[in-house]
């Protein structure tokens, strides 16, 4: 009868790679902004399998999580690093290791000098940073 109803059913993400800039302008303040919007993503998608890089010129630590340590992530994560902010350290990164995510989702404050060539689908978060947009993948501002 081509009538669509609604359905409980909803679409689900099965692996997501969240990237954290902890460059040097990264403070704690910063880094707690960038885990309340970690939780929205998680909250939205409903991944599978979450990866975490934190970078500033290179990845300083990755941790992977699955659908059940997803409530424990903000707790039991990490961060690492505080250099310079080369964003191009993040793809090379990804494709060396074959991960392999749906997309890639950037929280970052936008002060990047490379922003690197990307094979996946990545969105930038800028938060409470550059005005600017990226010049690959998608950008928002979050205040």
């Amino acid at each position: 009868q081509d009538v669509i109803l609604p359905s409980i059913m909803g679409k689900r993400m099965k692996h997501l790679v969240v990237m954290f800039d902890t460059s040097g302008s990264i403070q704690g303040e910063m880094l707690s902004l960038f885990m309340g919007e970690l939780n929205k993503v998680i909250e939205s998608v409903n991944p599978d399998r979450i990866d975490v890089l934190y970078w500033d010129t290179e990845v300083a630590a990755h941790e992977v999580y699955s659908r059940d340590d997803m409530d424990k992530l903000v707790a039991k994560t990490k961060p690492a690093g505080g250099g310079g902010t080369i964003a191009a350290c993040v793809p090379q990164y990804i494709k060396e290791r074959g991960i392999k995510p749906e997309c890639v989702v950037m929280l970052t404050d936008g002060y990047v000098g490379d922003w690197g060539t990307w094979e996946q689908p990545v969105l930038w978060c800028i938060v409470n940073g550059s005005s600017g947009s990226a010049p690959v993948g998608q950008t928002i501002h979050v205040d």
